[in-house]
Order: C-alpha cells, then structure tokens, then sequence
C-alpha cells in the first residue's frame, strides 16, 4: 500500500504543477505488471479525480493558450525520424540484462523508456489536431526515455558481435547528432516564439508622449505583461480593460468606432503585431485597424525583432506635408 500512496502522490504533484504530465500514467499503463494492474488502476483514477478541477479550470482558460499553432509538417518529421531511431535503440538494447525482466524490477528498462519517449508527445500530437496543445516544452521529460535507450544501447556494445557493434555506433552517434543542435536551440533565446525582452527595448526606444500604442491583434497584448513597467506609461489605443482588470492574457477592447476615433486623432502610432506572413487572427476589429492604418496613415519605420514587428505610422496629412517640402525644393 506505501509505494501506491507514494506513486500516487508523486504523480498528483506532478499533474497539478504541469497538466501535461498526466500524459505520462498511460505510458504507465503499458508498462505495469499484469498482478499490480488493478492497484495501479485505483491510484490513477485516484489522481486524476484529484487533477480533474484544475484541468477543467484550465480548459475554461484555453483561450490564454490561442497562440499555440497546428504541429507542422517539420514537427511530425522530426518526431517520426527521432521514434524511429528510439525503436532501433531498443533493439540494441534488448539484450542481456536491460531487456530482461529481474526480481528486483518487475519490467525491463526497454519497456518504460520506449513508450516513455513516444507516447506523450504523440497524444499531444493527436490531441493537437482536434485543438492546438503541441510545444515541445510541454513535453519534454519523453527525452528521458531517449536518454535512457541511448546508455543502455551503448551499455550493450561491447557485449555485441562485431558487425552489430559497428551499426550500433552508427546509430547511437546519429541520434546524438540529431539531439544536441535540437537541445542546444531548445536553450537558446530563438526557440522562443517572440522575444518580448527586445520588444520591450524598441517600444521604450521609439514611444514618445503623444503616441499611441496599437496591438493589431488583442492576443499579443500578452506581450506587455512581460514588462509592465515599460509598458504602464504608454497610452494603448484600443485597450479597455488591462489583462490583470479582466483576469486573462489580453484584457479587453473598446469598441470599433472609439477605437478608430482614437487611431484618427493621434499624432503617431507605433503598431505591434506579429512578423509578416503571420496572422493570428482576421476578425473585425483587426480588419477595421488595418484599414484606417490604410486610409489615414503611411508607414515610417518597420523595427523587426524575433517573433514580432513594430510599425511605426505617421498621418498622411503629415506625410503629404513631407513629401511637397522636398519636391519644392
């Protein structure tokens, strides 16, 4: 009874601090023994009886999760090369004692790291398709079954003929190829969808009093919770509620017609959206923006960062003053 109170409360834990890591008690399922299977089951209905408030709390929140896009083609590609050299692995690792079952441990270390690795990410994959959950962050304790596959099979070579030797080397040397300069971009500042440090240094740099913050989306209004203090002085065009007044990542909108009023009266207008090519969204109020941007103003300067562009527009009235000064002279 002690070690299914411990596992149960282990994996509670691990549920409530990432939601995710629920996706790990099927990869359990796969692996515990059949005489252990009804007690494994009580625990599991047990902790997700305990996680269900907080993942229905959470679904109710999804729209806070809207930016997360549809797993690409280079994600399933990825992911399909990287399981394949995880099976071949367990091949070369399903000899001698890491493919056998021992009295002390009830499965081979084969058995949980295989489906450790490729079960969690592919059912978020799955879900993915009925509604976009997949970043490979959320995921990525499957890398300890990668892991596990990769010492035992090196743990295996000495032990193999020669010719298997040679083609488990191969293999083992392949995956770590395909695995650091992942992990090392995983770690660097350009894994990350936007870079809301440089964004906030531009929005600093270039807002002066007088004007206007546009988020042609609402959704990337998320980005100045990053850096409230940068961001508290600047006079948001389109905002009515802040993200922490109406407790959600984007806060709320004025109305369409007070939006544009405003948009019309400023003397300047820096415009934050996402990089070309990339819309989150086209709704009305978006389109309504991009129109009187369209009609009433030019744009000055355009300030590319990662994941995000800043535009800075000027009124046409302004720009056609500019532009006859020079042409007199």
């Amino acid at each position: 009874m002690a070690p299914w109170i411990a596992y149960g409360t282990l994996m509670l834990a691990a549920c409530i601090l990432h939601q995710f890591a629920a996706l790990a008690l099927v990869v359990h399922a796969f692996v515990v023994p059949d005489y252990a299977r009804r007690a494994w089951a009580y625990t599991a209905l047990l902790v997700a009886a305990g996680v269900a408030p907080l993942a229905a709390l959470g679904m109710a929140q999804s729209r806070q999760v809207a930016w997360i896009e549809s797993v690409t083609g280079s994600e399933y590609q990825r992911f399909a090369i990287l399981a394949s050299f995880a099976m071949v692995l367990s091949y070369f690792a399903s000899s001698g004692n890491a493919g056998k079952v021992s009295p002390e441990a009830p499965f081979s270390l084969r058995a949980i790291a295989l489906p450790l690795f490729i079960l969690p990410t592919a059912l978020l994959m799955l879900i993915s398709l009925y509604k976009p959950f997949y970043v490979e962050r959320y995921v990525l304790y499957g890398l300890v079954g990668l892991a596990l596959l990769l010492g035992a099979a090196l743990d295996r070579m000495p032990k193999l003929r020669p010719n298997l030797r040679v083609t488990g080397v191969i293999v083992v040397a392949l995956a770590i190829a395909l695995l650091i300069p992942e992990s090392l971009k995983l770690r660097a500042p350009e894994s990350r969808s936007d870079n809301v440090t440089d964004l906030a240094v531009v929005l600093s740099r270039e807002y002066t009093p007088g004007d206007g913050i546009l988020y042609l989306s609402v959704k990337r209004r998320a980005w100045s919770l990053a850096y409230p203090s940068v961001n508290r002085g600047m006079f948001d065009l389109a905002q009515e509620l802040t993200p922490e007044a109406s407790h959600d990542l984007y806060g709320t909108e004025l109305p369409s017609p007070q939006i544009r009023a405003r948009m019309r009266s400023s003397a300047r207008i820096l415009v934050v959206a996402e990089p070309k090519g990339i819309h989150v969204e086209s709704g009305g109020t978006e389109l309504m923006k991009e129109r009187v941007l369209a009609e009433y103003f030019t744009r000055a300067l355009t300030i590319q960062v990662d994941g995000a562009q800043v535009m800075i527009y000027e009124p046409r009235t302004t720009a056609t003053a500019a532009e006859l000064a020079v042409s007199q002279e």
